[in-house]
């Protein structure tokens, strides 16, 4: 059958009694009058049926799913597994509670974490191995099927260090060592996955605790350094060794000197991270007079096993004294829970969108370091040493042995002079070496070699 069956009357047994174009030409009546088509009785009820080739869509019937497709508004794609990761670095001086702050962070109830307290570690053990001061934990959110890895990197207190600048180019050096890291595997030929399915080992933001009653200029000068490498979160610990109204001074302190620090080698502000005010809104910030950090936090590994034991549990750490008890999680007494809905939730897109915008600046610097390198290099190579032996043989003649000195002493102050001048970025030494005994003057220009260097 290769045309559309045109449409009949048929009566209640089935039966075919005319074509509808008979009956436009010859109107209804004509069922009555004796046409060569009608078999009908007067009384017979008419009815309408469609033949298959006219059947329209919405009288067939669909899957529920094809719904979605022929409706008004556009399919949702289905979305896979995806993984995101975070890095916190928690810097700050020693004794203010840093590893008590990282495990109130992160445990839920039933489910203390095991943070290893890096108040005996030294220098040259997280030098070795930082992941050992590195806690990690992981969630899924079904919704957006995505997998958040969420690290947080505890660091040695700088304050045991007479000199602090060796512990500032410690934490520098390794945010620096992690930004490098990415950038080699962006750029590696053997690389087989796309770089969203990989590690991501950059820092994304630095917690900076800050001492109870009194900030001072050593600390303004760390976290100015540090701030020029990643932006700040400063948390005042112990804050219930406070009143109510030495901690808001001391918050608004805290604040100003921030904004203006106003001692020597501190020129401009500290680089503060900016949460969005909406998103301090949904954390559930939003009673004090400064809607932005620092915060006040109180931090305890001891636990109300009342709560954590009951139906639902909750994890709820507190400080007991004699004169009452000071509830970590309570926005009354701690600003934690804030930050603990901040970092874990809030503001997970915000933080790790500002690191790849941040990142992008620095790969431009890295790479157009990297491309200068090359060019003197090239001029090196190619314009000065040739000019130099001409100059040379010109004047005491030609004699191999003179050449080759001269052009390889020529070569090796033109590296020590490049170096210096490369110094700033990246870091001129790695920092096991500057931990370690100091390299013999000899050895020191290939020790500082840069690794994105000019040789």
């Amino acid at each position: 059958m290769t045309g559309d069956m045109p449409n009949v009357l048929v009566d209640q047994h089935g039966k075919q009694v005319m074509s509808l174009r008979d009956v436009a030409l010859h109107g209804q009546n004509s069922l009555l009058s004796g046409h060569p088509m009608s078999n009908a009785d007067p009384g017979t009820k008419l009815e309408r049926r469609p033949s298959f080739g006219s059947m329209s869509v919405a009288s067939r019937a669909l899957h529920p799913s094809d719904s979605y497709l022929l409706g008004p508004k556009r399919p949702r794609p289905h979305k896979i597994w995806k993984k995101k990761y975070i890095k916190v670095m928690v810097v700050g001086d020693s004794g203010l509670g840093k590893t008590t702050l990282v495990r109130a962070l992160l445990s839920t109830p039933g489910e203390r974490m095991q943070v290893h307290d890096g108040t005996y570690t030294s220098k040259e053990q997280w030098l070795k191995d930082p992941e050992s001061l590195c806690s990690t934990v992981s969630w899924r959110d079904e919704e957006d099927r995505t997998i958040w890895v969420y690290k947080i990197q505890d660091t040695p207190g700088y304050g045991d260090d007479l000199d602090v600048s060796r512990s500032i180019n410690l934490f520098t050096t390794y945010i620096e060592e992690q930004n490098y890291k990415w950038l080699e595997m962006e750029q590696s030929s053997e690389r087989k996955d796309d770089m969203s399915e990989m590690e991501d080992p950059r820092v994304d933001i630095c917690i900076f605790a800050i001492p109870p009653h009194r900030l001072r200029a050593v600390d303004i000068k760390v976290m100015f350094d540090l701030g020029q490498y990643v932006p700040l979160v400063p948390v005042i610990t112990k804050a219930d060794t406070m009143t109510i109204r030495e901690a808001t001074s001391y918050r608004n302190e805290v604040d100003t000197k921030l904004s203006n620090p106003m001692i020597p080698g501190v020129k401009d502000k500290i680089n503060v991270f900016k949460f969005e005010r909406d998103t301090m809104e949904r954390a559930g910030i939003t009673d004090h007079a400064t809607p932005t950090p620092p915060f006040l936090i109180v931090a305890s590994n001891d636990i109300n096993e009342d709560l954590n034991t009951g139906d639902p549990p909750v994890f709820w750490p507190e400080r007991r004294y004699p004169w009452g008890t000071a509830e970590a999680f309570n926005r009354e007494h701690s600003d934690l829970l804030g930050l603990r809905a901040l970092l874990l939730k809030e503001a997970l897109e915000e933080v790790n969108k500002t690191k790849r915008q941040r990142y992008e600046g620095w790969r431009r610097k890295a790479l157009n370091a990297a491309r200068n390198g090359r060019r003197l290099r090239q001029t090196l190579l190619w314009t000065i040493i040739p000019a130099l032996a001409c100059l040379h043989i010109g004047r005491t003649g030609l004699n191999i042995s003179q050449v080759r000195k001269h052009v390889s002493n020529t070569t090796s102050k033109f590296r020590r002079h490049v170096n210096r001048i490369r110094q700033p970025l990246p870091p001129a030494a790695t920092p096991a070496e500057e931990v370690a005994s100091p390299a013999p003057m000899q050895q020191e220009p290939q020790k500082q070699r840069p690794k994105f260097g000019v040789f």
